[in-house]
């Protein structure tokens, strides 16, 4: 599994070469590429930001770390969370 940096990592290097592919091919040039793939980043990390700090996200997030034993939270956020540590009032 990946960790979440390995993946963004992973999305950039594949928008790279996308836009690499797309310049050699004269379809855009290399200011534009390197444009494109700054713009899909900043709004897919951006994205990606807001989805993780959701009321669920932050719980999920809470509940990874190893000093955390439970959580006590609503049922409906408790439904949304796969942890076993999370558990509703």
């Amino acid at each position: 599994m990946f960790t979440i940096e390995q993946f963004w990592s992973l999305v950039r290097t594949l928008l790279q070469s996308a836009g690499a592919a797309l310049v050699t091919k004269g379809v855009i040039d290399a200011g534009s590429a390197e444009i494109a793939v700054g713009l899909i980043m900043n709004i897919a990390t951006t994205g990606y930001s807001l989805w993780l700090r959701r009321k669920a996200g932050l719980v999920a997030s809470a509940a990874a770390l190893p000093e955390v034993r439970e959580i006590r939270t609503t049922p409906e956020i408790a439904r949304k969370v796969e942890d076993p540590s999370v558990t509703a009032r």
